[in-house]
């Protein structure tokens, strides 16, 4: 083991057709006619993180969670813990306040009526908490979660605040509730913040950048976050034609790689639930800290 510091684990609890570079090809009333595969794929990660005696956060798209009512309640009896990734998968920018609201408090609901869970988080689809969508930060402290883990600090034509602040840190706080943030985890190299994370960032990359850039941010004495969704694990998904909403998609590349280094990952590094790492940390208390500097807040908020 590389490190003492207790990292965040997590998986968007979402099937192959569901994410947005299918979106203009696979609309959501058309979501029930395509080969559901989540329910296997994340038993495949469920006996992984026993393998190797790992818990985690499972970030659930609550669409799935319908159709599949024995998964949550498998996923929590597991010892992880649930949070939301929303119930339809439509980015928060592109949502508007009142239908992030509809759609938010629609999965907590779905979520809160399983036996013996409690959800604390949330984390946006293709992390679409950005400078356009500040807003949803207020809307989940009304709905009563403690923290979210959308921000993702870097510069990308779907995503991203880049000049977030990069660790855990209380971003919110309304009438004495406060709504932590746990970012997505970046490298900052030159005065410029490189992605780290998981997901495609593990798939596609060598794995020495992923376990460089861990003990990197583990020397600036913080935790980092890691993600995956369950069809990042499955080569054998139905394949079909798509072009992504920046031009290109990543979502078929390097598929058969993530499992090997997932292995690498859980063997090299230590890991726990979201909720645990700022718990322990002290990030679901403190002074707020807005997302951006000051200097930066007036021209990227959302009016």
């Amino acid at each position: 083991m590389s490190s003492e510091i207790i990292n965040g684990f997590s998986v968007d609890v979402e099937d192959w057709y569901q994410v947005s570079d299918f979106e203009d090809k696979i609309p959501l009333d058309q979501w029930d006619r395509y080969e559901s595969r989540v329910v296997p794929n994340t038993r495949r990660i469920l006996k992984l993180l026993k393998e190797f005696d790992v818990r985690g956060t499972f970030f659930i798209l609550t669409w799935n969670a319908v159709r599949h009512p024995d998964l949550v309640q498998e996923i929590s009896e597991a010892g992880h813990e649930i949070a939301t990734h929303g119930h339809t998968h439509r980015l928060v920018y592109e949502q508007g306040r009142e239908l992030f609201e509809e759609d938010l408090l629609q999965s907590l609901e779905i979520l809160r009526a399983v036996p013996g869970v409690e959800v604390l988080g949330y984390r946006a689809p293709s992390f679409s908490v950005t400078a356009k969508s500040l807003w949803a930060l207020d809307v989940m402290v009304d709905a009563g979660l403690t923290y979210d883990s959308s921000v993702f600090p870097v510069q990308d034509p779907l995503y991203g605040i880049p000049g977030a602040q990069r660790f855990p840190f209380t971003v919110h706080e309304s009438e004495g509730r406060k709504l932590a943030e746990f970012p997505m985890t970046t490298m900052a190299i030159g005065g410029r913040n490189f992605p780290l994370g998981g997901g495609a960032y593990l798939r596609l990359l060598p794995y020495k950048y992923m376990q460089w850039g861990m003990r990197r941010v583990h020397m600036e004495n913080q935790p980092a976050v890691v993600y995956l969704h369950p069809w990042e694990i499955d080569p054998e998904q139905p394949r079909l034609p798509i072009k992504g909403k920046r031009g290109f998609s990543t979502h078929y590349w390097r598929l058969e790689a993530m499992e090997p280094k997932l292995r690498r990952l859980l063997s090299d590094f230590r890991f726990a639930p979201i909720r645990d790492v700022l718990t322990t940390a002290g990030h679901l208390a403190g002074p707020e800290i807005p997302v951006l500097p000051a200097t930066d807040k007036p021209h990227m908020m959302n009016p």
